[in-house]
């Protein structure tokens, strides 16, 4: 039968060295975040117009930007938009996001829906010349848009 003895000093190596890691670990992790320098904030990417469209959301560089009041929110199968309640420069009440990505479309319903529920306004960044007609955004009311947020 083996003895005990001949594993204790094992265990206690081993138990000393996880003591070690778990109580030192964290201490080397910090010092060593702190020497080293902090990457550069990435430009945020977002494909509003479809996956061959991607845009730069630079908060300054908008064509175009119109606060909207919604007054419906509605879900199609090639398109999720907002009408709002008052009409920006052109006759253009709607705003429109292809579901063609799911993702996208998902998150901009969020940001309708809530913004709807809660009576919120939500600013749009779009380009006036800009056409959504491949996903049923009629041009003489509707704009496709590349930057959303909800305000207040």
């Amino acid at each position: 039968m083996l003895s005990s003895r001949r594993y204790l000093p094992r265990v206690l190596m081993y138990a000393g060295a996880v003591l070690f890691g778990i109580l030192i670990g964290p201490l080397l992790a910090g010092l060593g975040a702190r020497l080293l320098p902090a990457a550069a904030p990435q430009p945020v990417q977002a494909q509003v117009g479809g996956p061959q469209t991607s845009v730069n959301l630079a908060p300054d560089s908008p064509d175009d930007v119109y606060d909207c009041l919604p007054f419906s929110v509605g879900v199609f199968s090639n398109r999720v938009h907002v009408r709002c309640t008052v009409a920006a420069t052109g006759g253009i009440y709607y705003f429109a996001a292809p579901t063609s990505d799911s993702k996208n479309a998902a998150r901009v319903l969020s940001l309708m829906l809530t913004a709807k529920a809660t009576g919120k306004t939500i600013r749009f960044y779009y380009t006036p010349s800009a056409s959504g007609a491949s996903y049923g955004c009629q041009y003489n009311d509707c704009r496709p848009f590349w930057g959303i947020e909800v305000l207040n």
